[in-house]
């Protein structure tokens, strides 16, 4: 994990962003890991705690990915976590490349960890480790796809942001929620 830290520490290929300089795996129990697009900068980057303020109080988000994984009997505590992209990247029109040149270290990132599911959280994860261009998002969402990492397969399933700003985030989440409980 020190390797890849310091290639993270590294890496220019975007420009000068802001970087993930300590945490950029949260270590869970869970047999699936959360993959979200790139952190925020007041969110876990700071924090330390994924879906935490500085504060150690849930973000918004948190509070409606853990009434999810509710369903599924975990905390967000137990989940494992990582981005797509390792910089804060605040103008979106910067994700798809970032993720592009972040790849590599999320491969080998995903390669570390004991998980077969890997649920993602945006369209910039999803395109990124299918490997293909993303139109519309929701085409892709509670649809399971096999991946294969290295010398290992894995179960794709991309879900909504769990952002109360975001319509889908709750309702559209919890059948797709149902169906992880079923295939774990």
């Amino acid at each position: 994990m020190i390797d890849l830290q310091n290639e993270i520490n590294n890496c220019n290929k975007c420009g000068d962003l802001h970087k993930q300089t300590k945490i950029f795996l949260q270590k869970g129990v869970t047999p699936f890991i959360v993959v979200g697009e790139s952190p925020a900068k007041d969110g876990w980057i700071v924090s330390g705690r994924a879906f935490y303020n500085t504060d150690g109080k849930l973000q918004a988000s948190g509070r409606v990915l853990a009434k999810l994984l509710d369903i599924l009997g975990y905390r967000i505590e137990d989940i494992y976590f990582t981005e797509c992209c390792k910089c804060i990247i605040e103008d979106r029109k910067m994700l798809d490349k970032c993720s592009s040149n972040c790849k590599p270290i999320l491969l080998k990132q995903l390669e570390t960890i004991d998980c077969k599911l890997i649920l993602t959280m945006g369209k910039s994860p999803t395109q990124a480790l299918l490997g293909e261009k993303i139109k519309r998002y929701s085409d892709y969402v509670g649809k399971i796809f096999d991946i294969r990492i290295g010398e290992r397969d894995y179960k794709l399933l991309p879900i909504y942001h769990p952002s109360p700003l975001n319509p889908k985030g709750y309702k559209e989440n919890i059948p797709i929620f149902e169906k992880i409980k079923t295939l774990l």
